[in-house]
């Protein structure tokens, strides 16, 4: 039954996670949550494993099609969520630790609900593009997005886009592939952390045999589609995503801080 429900909202959002930037996450993350079947960690988990699933498909299908991208930035940027990733997921242990799930869960999701906000304000608006070139400065950037995409548990994809925009001033499309190569190694980190801690055994892995091969699946059909897609379609479509999760995830919050 939950894999029934689970697996075609991994595919789509895997799809639009390759496809405009956005993560996979970003959208896994709110739905699951608003399904209510699984509590705020194992859904946590969940979406980490199917974002990761996502961005190494993804980024393979790029490295075959030989998509171009700066080496020097991919990597410190890289080296940067590595590090964040396993920051963010130590922050979520430790709020899980002190404070009722249901509240670490409306937490995220006001958090996740005014960065979306922010990212549609930024991306359709005219604010003024940086270009980082120092090497710290883009490991600090990394770091900042590999904290937040492992803490949301959601990847992270549309908060990367706006930042990457912002600092670095590639397109939306651009942003895409470099935001799938940050969402993996922050998940990446994160997933190591739980392994090293032998933290697996709460949650039922069968599921992963249905949720991995629909992210795979959904990350090299969006990587395909993202090539052929010109930057105007792609921010059409990444814009009415952010802002239909931005409310889900604004719904959420207040289910779980209010009523």
């Amino acid at each position: 039954m939950t894999a029934a429900i689970y697996t075609p909202v991994i595919f789509i959002a895997t799809f639009l996670g390759a496809f405009v930037g956005l993560g996979g996450g970003v959208v896994i993350k709110p739905v699951l949550d608003a399904i209510g079947l699984d509590p705020v960690d194992t859904v946590s988990f969940l979406s980490s494993v199917a974002v990761f699933s996502m961005s190494i498909s993804s980024t393979a299908q790029h490295i075959i099609k030989k998509t171009p991208f700066q080496t020097r930035i991919i990597l410190l940027l890289s080296a940067g969520s590595a590090a964040g990733g396993l920051l963010g997921d130590l922050l979520f242990r430790t709020l899980l630790e002190h404070f009722d799930g249901n509240l670490v869960k409306g937490i995220q999701s006001l958090l996740l609900g005014c960065l979306l906000a922010a990212v549609l304000v930024y991306l359709n608006g005219r604010f003024r593009r940086f270009s980082v070139e120092n090497g710290a400065g883009i490991l600090a950037v990394g770091l900042a997005l590999g904290a937040v995409s492992s803490f949301l548990g959601v990847g992270g994809g549309p908060i990367n886009v706006a930042v990457l925009v912002l600092f670095f001033g590639f397109s939306m499309r651009d942003s895409a592939v470099y935001s799938v190569a940050v969402i993996f190694f922050a998940q990446l980190a994160k997933l190591i952390t739980i392994y090293a801690g032998n933290r697996f055994a709460p949650y039922d892995l069968k599921i992963l045999l249905f949720i991995i091969p629909a992210a795979v699946i959904g990350g090299l059909l969006g990587a395909r589609l993202n090539r052929r897609c010109d930057e105007k379609r792609i921010r059409h479509v990444f814009t009415a995503c952010v802002g239909a999760v931005t409310l889900l995830n604004f719904y959420n919050a207040a289910m779980a801080l209010i009523f």
